[in-house]
């Protein structure tokens, strides 16, 4: 199932919860959005209890009569699922819980859970469940989107238990309302990291602010975004344990230093800073970056420093791992699992794309339809994953044989299409036969067998071939087809179109 119908509700979801103000409103809205996004019949928000040790239900939906008994209901550290993930402080995704051992009925009829941990600052504030009527009705995707929304509903709980009111605190800071309403305007990345920085100026000494964020292959710290700082500090990577910051990004846990000259490793960010504070920024139990912060006068920031922007940087870390997960749903959304190439759905969107710039410019563009030969049998005899090396393969010949400006796709089981731009029949057949050629020339070792790579193609052209998506596609697979038909391991040109 497609990921990408979740988008414009998790954005509607991330504006109702960064203004409303009432905690209990604010929890039960949480429930509201998490049942729609998550297509389930129940779900429920608990809260550690820190005097008795254990967990409460402090809000619920979808329960219909049993929802005043389920509200107020325990579960001690490590009972059933709920307590399973407040023990490991880890997500559980149950696609049958007839078949798990942890699971402890509480409502009849219901097949599949999932539930996320909800951490604030490094600690357990509590757990988001949710449960199905369906077998296997969850993705990692929704266990991403629960805890985007969940970490909402945390951050005001924490609110509310130290006495304060989470309106208050947001006109405060004018922190949460205005990154939140950032997020809802589905601006850019950049534009949330300023935000954040005009928000930050505000609550420290002097100003002098920058947000780094984790590069995790790398694992190094990059300026993306700051005020005050050095020039050129966007250049710099600080690798994770190294300075402030990186010590800061390692431990997951707030820094304060003093006196910057005391420390071996400093890594200068602001002309004749004295003192310094990192704040890591926590998305999903995992560091995503830190919010830094130098003065000039020595002991500038105290503890109440330390509470007012791990507040800030805890909600700007749920806003940008927001922003994150949608990036990543869209380009899921028209990207191939396997090979990384576009999709179907993204090549459609290309090819008519290109046909409009065509009619406008009166330029030439070829349709390749292209298929691995005898690729069931590959399957049959070597299994699966012998078959994924196979479409591996053939994936990086296309990204090697095309032209940076061109397009490739895989758009079915063993189909794959190419799109070469400015490019007539003439033009475009000499390029696949090399492109088959390239293929037909690749062997992959499986075990002690060898297995032979040979495609089969059709092309078809604008104008030649077709004026419209549909007349060029089906041009060209009928193409494809001639090529099967006469032998395979060849290209075939579409024959024109009459008139």
């Amino acid at each position: 199932m497609s990921e990408e119908p979740l988008l414009e509700p998790l954005e509607a979801a991330v504006r109702a919860l960064g203004l409303i103000e009432d905690l209990d409103s604010l929890l039960d809205e949480t429930l509201r959005c998490a049942r729609r996004l998550l297509a389930c019949e129940h779900a429920t928000l608990l809260f550690v209890d820190a005097q008795r040790g254990d967990l409460a239900v402090r809000a619920a939906a979808g329960y219909g009569d049993r929802r005043q008994q389920i509200l107020g209901h325990r579960f001690v550290f490590g009972q059933g699922l709920v307590g399973w993930i407040a023990e490991h402080r880890e997500p559980v995704l149950i696609g049958d819980v007839r078949k798990e051992s942890r699971y402890l009925q509480a409502h009849a009829g219901v097949l599949s859970n999932i539930g996320v941990p909800l951490m604030v600052r490094g600690e357990l504030v509590g757990v988001a469940f949710a449960e199905s009527d369906s077998c296997s009705a969850f993705t990692q995707q929704h266990l991403r989107v629960l805890s985007v929304l969940g970490t909402y509903a945390a951050l005001a709980f924490v609110a509310a238990r130290s006495g304060e009111r989470l309106g208050q605190r947001l006109a405060q800071l004018n922190a949460l309302y205005r990154v939140s309403q950032i997020a809802s305007d589905r601006e850019d990345l950049p534009q949330v990291l300023s935000a954040m920085l005009a928000v930050t100026q505000e609550v420290i000494p002097e100003g002098n602010v920058a947000l780094l964020l984790l590069d995790a292959p790398t694992r190094t710290l990059r300026v993306r975004a700051n005020r005050g700082y050095l020039e050129g500090i966007e250049a710099l990577q600080i690798p994770l344990g190294k300075g402030v910051t990186g010590r800061c990004a390692q431990a997951a846990r707030a820094f304060v230093v003093n006196d910057v000259a005391a420390e071996p490793d400093y890594i200068p960010g602001v002309q004749g800073a004295r003192s310094e504070i990192a704040i890591p920024m926590l998305a999903e139990g995992r560091v995503i970056g830190v919010l830094n912060a130098e003065s000039r006068q020595p002991s500038a920031f105290t503890q109440d420093h330390v509470r007012t922007l791990s507040v800030v940087a805890q909600q700007a870390a749920v806003v940008l791992r927001s922003a994150q997960l949608y990036e990543e749903m869209r380009r899921l959304a028209t990207t191939d699992a396997l090979t990384g190439l576009d999709n179907r759905r993204r090549f459609v969107q290309l090819l008519e794309d290109t046909l409009r710039r065509a009619r406008r410019y009166r330029e030439a563009f070829a349709v390749v339809l292209l298929d691995v030969d005898h690729f069931k049998s590959v399957n049959d005899r070597h299994g699966h994953r012998a078959g994924d090396r196979v479409l591996e393969a053939v994936a990086a010949a296309m990204r090697e044989w095309v032209r940076d400006t061109d397009s490739v796709a895989r758009i079915g089981g063993d189909e794959f299409a190419a799109l070469l731009l400015q490019m007539d029949a003439e033009r475009a057949a000499p390029v696949v036969e090399r492109l088959r050629d390239a293929i037909h020339s690749l062997t992959l070792r499986e075990g002690d067998a060898t297995i032979e790579l040979a495609v089969s193609a059709g092309i078809a052209t604008y104008p030649a071939h077709g004026a419209d998506v549909e007349a060029l596609l089906s041009r060209a697979d009928g193409a494809l087809y001639e090529a099967k038909r006469l032998g395979r391991n060849r290209v075939e040109l579409a024959v024109a179109r009459a008139g």
